[in-house]
C-alpha cells in the first residue's frame, strides 16, 4: 500500500532492495551499496551520478571481504569491471570519512529524499537479519534517505537479540517510527479462501462436491490453520493442483482437509501416510492386540499434532469416521466402507492411497469401470456392450465393485442385468489362490452381485417373473444351474427368493432342459459335473447316463470335477496344493468306470499328455487322496 502511494509521486525516488537474491551475510553488505547505485542511476543519471558513484565508493570501503585483494566479490568487482587495485587502495587510505562526506553532500543536494524499502526481512537467516539493520545502522545519518522496512516483529526480535542484549531495544535505537498491522479479520480470510477456491473449481468438470460435508470440514479442520492471507495464496496454489488432477474423481471437500493439512502442518501428514491403514479400517471386531495398536497410532497423530489436538479429531470425525472409535466416537462396519468407496471418499484405502501416491491402485480403476457399468445397467444394450471392453483379467474386480450400488440398482434393469453378467462366468479366468480362506471363485462373484440385484425386487410374484425371464436366456447349463441354487432352499446355498413350490417347478424345467442333451456350449461350461450330477440325482433310477464323444465336452465336465485341496501344517507359513478329482461323482454321471475310462481315452487323443489327464490316470490306476 505504501509502494502504491509512492507510485503516485514520480518525483519520489523509491528503491527495493531485495536481499533474497543475494546469499550470505557477507555478499548483502558487499552488494548493498552497488545494487543502491545502480538503482540511482536508473532513475536518473544526470541527478544522481555523484551519489551513485560514491555509494559504489563507500560500498568498496567497507567491504568484509576488501581486506583480502583478488578473493570473492571483490575480485569480481574490482577486476573484472576493469577498476584496478591501486585505484581501490587509493579510495581505501582516504578512510570512510572522506567517501561518506561526499556522499553526504550529495545527497542534502536532493529535493526529495531517497526511499529505499527492504522487504520480507525475517524470512533471512539470523545472521542476514543482523547484516541487514547494521547496514541501516551504518547509513541512518545520511540526509535524504529514508528506509521503509517489513518485517514480522517477534522473528526479527529474536534473531537481534544477543549475549543479553535486547532485540526490541536494538530496533527501538534504529527505526524511529513503526507501524504494527491489524490482524486480519477471521471473515476476510475466509472470504479469500472461497474466493480463491471457488476460482480453482470453476475449470473442473464434474467435480465432487458434498455441500453438507464443507462447513464442518472447513471450519473444524482447515480454518484453524490459516493465519494471514499468505496462507490462504499456499493452500490456494497446493489445491489447484490436486483438484484439477483428483477433482473429479475423489470428494473436493476431503481432499481440502488433506492439502491444508499437507501445507500447513507437514508433520501430521507424514502421520497420516504412516497409519493409513488404522485411519481407514472398517472391521467389524477386533482383537485386543489389533485394538491396542491402532489406539496407540491414533495418539501418536494426537500427540504430533500438540495444541492442535482438536484439529486431528475433527479429522477423524469427518475425513476418516471408522477411526473414531479410539477417540470416543461411533463404530463402523464394511458397510461403511463400501459406501466409502462409492462416493469416492478417502475413508476408504484406495482413494487414500490415489491421493497419498497420485498412481490409482488397480482396486480404484476396477471400480471406476464398476461405475461406468453401473451408470449403463438401466440400458440393457449399453450395459451388454460395455462389458465386451473390459479385458478379462479385469472382469471379476470391475462385477465386484457393483456391489456398492446394491440399494440403488435400477429395479427395471435387473433381469437384463443378471443375464449379462451370469453369462460372463465363463470369461473370468481362474486367478491364484489368495490363501487358505480364499473361495472367491468366478461364479462366486458374480453370483453375490446377482443376488443383491435381485433383492432389490420386492414382491416375490415379481421375483419370480424375472427369474423367469432371465432362465431361457442363460447360454450354459452351469449358469442356469447356478441361478436356480442361488433362488432355491438348497441348505448353505439357496436365498429362497421364491416361494418352495416355484423353485421347485424351476428345478423340474431345468432337469427337463438338460436330461438327455448335450450342453449348445461345452466350452463355456464351467461347471458341467455338477449339473449332470444334479439331473442323476433328480431323475433316480430312471436315469439314463449320457455317452460323451466330444472331447470339449469331456474336458468341461473333467476340468469342473477337478479341485484343489490345500491344507496348512501348525506353525507353518506355507500352504500345501493338491489337485483331486471328484471321481465317484464321475462315475456316477457316467454310469461306470468303464465309461469314465472311455471318455478319458477319447480326450487323450485329442489333447494328448496334459496335467488334468495325469490326475485322471492315477485314479484309474487306484491313487486316491488321503483321507486326514
Amino acid at each position: 500500500m505504501m509502494k502504491e502511494e509512492f507510485a503516485a509521486a514520480p518525483e519520489l525516488p523509491v528503491i527495493e532492495f531485495n536481499p533474497w537474491l543475494f546469499s550470505g551475510s557477507m555478499q548483502i553488505t558487499d552488494v548493498f551499496f552497488r545494487e543502491v547505485a545502480a538503482e540511482l542511476r536508473i532513475e536518473d543519471e544526470s541527478k544522481f551520478s555523484k551519489i551513485a558513484d560514491g555509494l559504489n565508493t563507500y560500498g568498496d570501503v567497507l567491504s568484509p571481504l576488501a581486506i583480502i585483494p583478488g578473493f570473492g566479490g571483490w575480485f569480481d568487482r574490482a577486476f573484472k569491471a576493469g577498476r584496478l587495485a591501486t585505484n581501490w587502495w587509493a579510495e581505501r587510505k582516504k578512510g570512510s570519512r572522506t567517501v561518506r562526506d561526499q556522499v553526504t553532500e550529495g545527497l542534502k543536494s536532493l529535493d526529495q529524499p531517497v526511499v529505499i524499502v527492504i522487504d520480507d526481512i525475517d524470512r533471512l537467516t539470523t545472521h542476514e537479519i543482523r547484516d541487514i539493520f547494521k547496514l541501516v545502522r551504518l547509513t541512518a545519518s545520511f540526509p535524504n534517505v529514508i528506509y521503509v522496512l517489513a518485517f514480522d516483529r517477534r522473528r526479527v526480535e529474536e534473531a537481534l537479540t544477543e549475549s543479553g542484549v535486547s532485540g526490541r531495544a536494538y530496533l527501538e535505537k534504529i527505526v524511529q517510527l513503526s507501524f504494527d498491522l491489524p490482524g486480519i479479520p477471521r471473515e476476510v480470510l475466509r472470504s479469500q479462501v472461497f474466493e480463491r477456491l471457488n476460482s480453482i473449481l470453476d475449470g473442473i468438470e464434474r467435480v465432487r462436491f458434498t455441500e453438507e460435508a464443507w462447513p464442518a470440514v472447513y471450519f473444524e479442520v482447515i480454518e484453524p490453520l490459516i493465519g494471514n492471507l499468505r496462507d490462504v495464496t499456499r493452500l490456494a496454489m497446493s489445491a489447484h493442483v490436486t483438484l484439477r488432477a483428483l477433482g473429479d474423481e475423489t470428494e473436493t471437500v476431503d481432499l481440502m482437509a488433506l492439502e491444508a493439512i499437507r501445507v500447513f502442518r507437514p508433520e501430521l501428514f507424514a502421520q497420516i501416510q504412516k497409519h493409513r491403514i488404522v485411519l481407514t479400517e472398517s472391521r467389524d471386531t477386533f482383537s485386543n492386540t489389533e485394538s491396542t495398536r491402532q489406539q496407540a497410532a491414533i495418539e501418536e497423530m494426537i500427540e504430533t499434532a500438540g495444541d492442535e489436538a482438536d484439529v486431528v479429531k475433527n479429522l477423524i470425525n469427518h475425513v476418516f469416521p471408522t477411526a473414531s472409535r479410539y477417540i470416543g466416537g461411533m463404530n463402523y462396519g464394511h458397510d461403511f466402507s463400501v459406501r466409502a468407496k462409492r462416493d469416492h471418499r478417502v475413508a476408504h484405502i484406495d482413494y487414500l492411497n490415489h491421493y497419498l501416491e497420485r498412481t490409482a491402485p488397480s482396486g480404484l480403476v476396477a471400480f471406476r469401470r464398476s461405475e461406468q457399468a453401473f451408470a449403463k445397467m438401466s440400458e440393457p444394450e449399453e450395459f451388454a456392450t460395455f462389458w465386451e471392453d473390459v479385458s478379462p483379467e479385469d472382469l471379476e474386480d470391475a462385477i465386484t465393485g457393483l456391489e456398492a450400488y446394491e440399494r440403488e440398482f435400477p429395479i427395471e434393469g435387473v433381469p437384463a442385468a443378471s443375464i449379462v453378467l451370469l453369462n460372463l462366468i465363463h470369461v473370468i479366468p481362474e486367478r491364484p489362490s489368495r490363501g487358505m480362506f480364499d473361495f472367491m471363485e468366478p461364479e462366486v462373484v458374480v453370483a453375490r452381485v446377482v443376488l443383491r440385484m435381485l433383492r432389490r425386487i420386492d414382491s416375490e410374484a415379481d421375483r419370480e417373473s424375472a427369474i423367469a425371464e432371465i432362465m431361457p436366456s442363460l447360454t450354459s447349463f452351469s449358469t442356469q444351474l447356478e441361478l436356480l441354487t442361488m433362488i432355491g432352499y438348497r441348505e448353505g446355498a439357496g436365498h429362497k427368493l421364491v416361494n418352495e413350490e416355484m423353485a421347485r417347478q424351476f428345478e423340474l424345467q431345468f432337469v427337463e432342459r438338460v436330461s438327455g442333451n448335450h450342453s449348445p456350449v461345452p466350452g463355456e461350461e464351467y461347471d458341467l459335473a455338477r449339473v449332470m450330477y444334479r439331473v442323476a440325482e433328480a431323475e433316480g433310477d430312471s436315469y439314463v447316463p449320457p455317452v460323451l464323444t466330444e472331447p470339449e465336452e469331456i474336458r468341461s465336465l473333467l476340468t469342473s470335477a477337478r479341485s484343489i485341496a490345500r491344507s496348512q501344517s501348525m506353525g507353518a507359513y506355507t500352504v500345501r496344493e493338491q489337485p483331486h478329482l471328484w471321481w465317484d461323482g464321475l462315475i456316477r454321471i457316467l454310469g461306470d468306470e468303464q465309461s469314465l475310462r472311455a471318455a478319458i481315452a477319447t480326450l487323450r487323443e485329442a489333447d494328448g499328455e496334459t496335467p488334468l489327464l495325469d490326475l485322471a490316470d492315477k485314479y484309474l490306476e487306484g491313487w486316491r487322496p488321503r483321507r486326514d
